[in-house]
């Protein structure tokens, strides 16, 4: 949830988001219920979700939404069904919250502290700034309480998660079938409807797209935009640092170079939490007389988990633990768990001399900035002087940096920073600003022009509602054909024939599974898929003709990689079916205030 702001928007994060949004969906249906609760949303389990609560959590997925995506419109929202999205989500958070406390589960005052304070967005200069954070909640709409909430919600589920999954092992055997199955040959036959080709067959007359542009009206407006000139004082130079400076800022600053308790562990898993799997988990211990014997029954790797992984009881087990014990078997959620103890890290600040590197860096970072901002005061006193910062550059012969007519959205690429764009775009033309400090500099800025948002004439947006147009309506008559065609392939038709008689591509591939689309993959018999791949550019169907066995032999490097892959697949697979069988047992509300927000 709290990824975008530990590593930033990037493309990634949208394909992710986009996921998620399909996921929630899936995984999470809910259904309506009439109620007279006149201030209520939603319920689960008799916990109530009201009118305030959900529209601070819209604000905040809103703002995700954003950092992904840019502005979004109204219509775009409703396509993607935002508002549904939002509430299924908080309602797996309370159900999340739910399976949490029933295990035992809790996030502390101090664990939510931590989190807040590591958050890079909120820091400066490796520490954490009150400023930013405050400002960042401000432009969210959000209350440090409820942030806080929010927040805390994440760190129960990543803590929920590692409690169910920190325990699932897989086999040797398991391993190898997974490569052998991964690396089957499959001979397929690829059906390809491009939208282009659908598109031209689409009449867009100028009624059509005169209609078309009235009903998307919203859609087509030409964003307020503004000018701007500014002078830039980067945070570059060099600055010394002595011995004393650093002494003193390690000892300010010890907290944050406090290592967590973290222990390196080989498992066993005993599935089942009858009495039969009891005895089985202790007959393997009789059988464990040290660490070596770990890999006699699968576990031939360790893992490092950190404190905020473990539970608090096996927390308590463990830092009494020495290397070389054997504990268990431990009972969980999953089963029974031998846990062999290869190393204990104890929780300890780290010595100076490991983070002197990186208290040098993080001091010449603040000296930088402390100098920028001097030269910056300097300068703006004298800007306010000559009543303009044009003026200032003209009188002292300075070049200042400006700009076209920008959005909001292309304002804050400039500065990497919303916050100081949606600061610039509140005021009017011809005024300046006090320096505005960003990540990496220090901007003096004044505003040339502005120009008001507006709707744009069916004229003027012509090109981009016939290209929106022929969009839409190619896309249904693709779909359209494909579902034809399925309909004739599944009556025994010949599959080639029909989709040369329709205007499809036809492909016949020779490929490995693994390197099939990730629905295919685990398509285990011969013939026509008949959910299609639908992207952008086009449609694909696909027929699977053969399927051959593989006879490759596995290096130990290719099967270290395909353990992981497999070991989070079955991770996941034990995640969704525990929290999907906990969601069937909830009972779910949603009250009719909902459609009318």
């Amino acid at each position: 949830m709290f990824e975008f702001l530990r590593k930033g928007a990037t493309s990634l994060f949208a394909k992710i988001f986009l996921a998620i949004i399909i996921i929630v969906f899936v995984f999470w249906g809910i259904g309506y219920f009439g109620t007279s609760d006149r201030n209520l949303v939603a319920e689960v389990d008799g916990e109530k979700i009201n009118l305030k609560e959900f529209q601070e959590y819209y604000n905040f997925k809103f703002f995700q939404l954003k950092q992904a995506f840019g502005e979004v419109s109204s219509e775009d929202l409703k396509k993607m069904r935002f508002k549904e999205m939002a509430l299924q989500e908080l309602i797996r958070i309370k159900l999340t919250q739910r399976i949490a406390q029933d295990l035992g589960l809790k996030i502390t005052q101090e664990e939510i502290n931590l989190a807040i304070s590591q958050l890079p967005f909120f820091q400066q200069e490796g520490r954490f700034n009150p400023s930013a954070y405050l400002a960042f909640l401000r432009e969210m709409g959000l209350t440090p309480a409820t942030f806080e909430r929010i927040l805390k919600a994440d760190l129960l589920e990543q803590k929920l998660k590692g409690l169910l999954i920190a325990p699932i092992l897989v086999s040797q055997d398991e391993v190898l079938e997974f490569a052998k199955f991964y690396h089957q040959k499959i001979t397929l036959q690829e059906f390809i409807l491009t939208m282009e080709s659908c598109q031209r067959e689409v009449k867009g007359d100028e009624k059509a797209l005169e209609s078309y542009f009235n009903a998307h009206r919203d859609l087509y407006v030409e964003e307020e935009k503004i000018k701007i000139a500014y002078y830039i004082i980067p945070f570059t130079g060099e600055v010394e640092v002595s011995e004393e400076e650093i002494k003193n800022y390690y000892a300010q600053n010890l907290n944050r170079f406090r290592e967590p308790f973290k222990v390196k562990l080989r498992r066993i898993v005993i599935p089942g939490v009858d009495a039969n799997a009891e005895k089985k988990a202790q007959e393997i211990k009789t059988q464990i007389k040290d660490l070596k014997d770990f890999a006699v029954f699968g576990s031939k790797t360790s893992e490092w988990f950190e404190d905020q992984a473990l539970s608090q009881e096996l927390k308590n087990i463990l830092k009494l633990a020495k290397k070389g014990d054997i504990l268990g078997p431990l009972k969980t959620s999953q089963g029974f768990t031998i846990l062999g103890v290869e190393e204990v890290q104890p929780e300890r600040v780290a010595k100076l001399e490991e983070v002197r590197d990186k208290i040098v860096s993080e001091i010449k970072k603040v000296k930088l900035r402390d100098r920028a901002k001097n030269h910056a005061n300097a300068i703006y006193t004298k800007v306010v002087a000559e009543n303009g910062l044009t003026k200032w550059g003209e009188k002292n012969q300075i070049k200042l940096e400006e700009t076209g007519y920008l959005t909001q959205e292309e304002l804050a690429k400039i500065f990497a920073s919303r916050e100081t764009a949606n600061k610039i775009f509140k005021q009017g033309k011809g005024d300046y600003f006090s320096p505005l400090e960003t990540e990496k500099a220090i901007y003096l800025v004044e505003i040339l022009d502005k120009k008001p948002r507006r709707n744009l004439s069916f004229e003027e947006a012509k090109e981009r509602v016939k290209n929106d147009y022929l969009k839409e309506k190619g896309r249904e008559l693709c779909e359209g054909k494909v579902k034809s065609f399925l309909g004739k392939a599944k009556g025994q038709g010949n599959p080639i024939q029909i989709a040369q008689e329709m205007g499809f591509k036809e492909e016949t591939k020779e490929i490995l599974r693994k390197d099939l689309p990730e629905k295919l993959i685990q398509r285990g018999l011969p013939g026509l898929i008949e959910e299609p791949i639908i992207t952008e550019e086009a449609i694909k169907i696909y027929y699977l003709q053969r399927i051959e066995n593989s006879q490759q032999t596995f290096s130990l490097e290719e099967l270290h990689t395909l353990r992981s892959l497999l070991l989070e697949k079955k991770r996941e697979e034990v995640l969704k079916k525990y929290l999907e069988g906990y969601q069937k047992r909830a009972k779910i509300k949603v009250y009719p205030l909902f459609q009318q927000i």
